[in-house]
């Protein structure tokens, strides 16, 4: 009975530090939510000051981690 305690509880350790380190890391930004892509900087700037009436003049494009030929535009919330 305790052998099989310690299994399970073993099992439990297991998994519960398998999902953090699997979790991604919280570098992203709390204050701004990603609202689309963009193939330019240019196209992705167009789209934030076409949008400006809806979410104001806060709003930033940066490059998709990973993929330089996509921008994300990203707006405060």
């Amino acid at each position: 009975m305790i052998k099989r305690l310690g299994v399970v509880a073993g099992t439990a350790l297991a998994t519960a530090a398998l999902a953090l380190t699997a979790a991604p890391p919280a570098t992203a930004d709390p204050f701004f939510k990603p609202r689309s892509t963009h193939s330019s900087y240019a196209e992705c700037q167009q789209a934030g000051q076409a949008g400006a009436d809806l979410w104001g003049l806060l709003y930033k494009c940066e490059p998709f981690p990973g993929r330089p030929d996509v921008y994300v535009l990203s707006v405060r919330i």
